[in-house]
């Protein structure tokens, strides 16, 4: 073999097991970030049932003084004092 041949064969032999090591980082990269969407799809959903949870009570409480406010003014109507 010739010297150019022996260079040529372990540059080709060395850039394929950088692009090796390199595609392994990359799906190793993928997998984690699997799990990091996976995590952060579960808290957005646990986000979701809390507030849903915290906006139950208080849209009660706005239609209770809704009510409340109806009910004054048509009481109000009724037993208007006459100047």
């Amino acid at each position: 073999m010739d010297i150019t041949q022996i260079i040529i064969t372990i540059s080709i032999l060395g850039i394929t097991t950088i692009l090796i090591l390199v595609g392994i980082s990359i799906i190793n990269l993928l997998k984690e970030l699997k799990v990091t969407i996976s995590k952060t799809n579960q808290i957005l959903d646990d986000t979701k049932i809390i507030t849903s949870s915290v906006a139950q009570p208080v849209s009660t409480f706005a239609e209770f003084f809704s009510g409340l406010k109806s009910g004054i003014s048509v009481f109000n109507t009724f037993f208007k004092k006459d100047n």
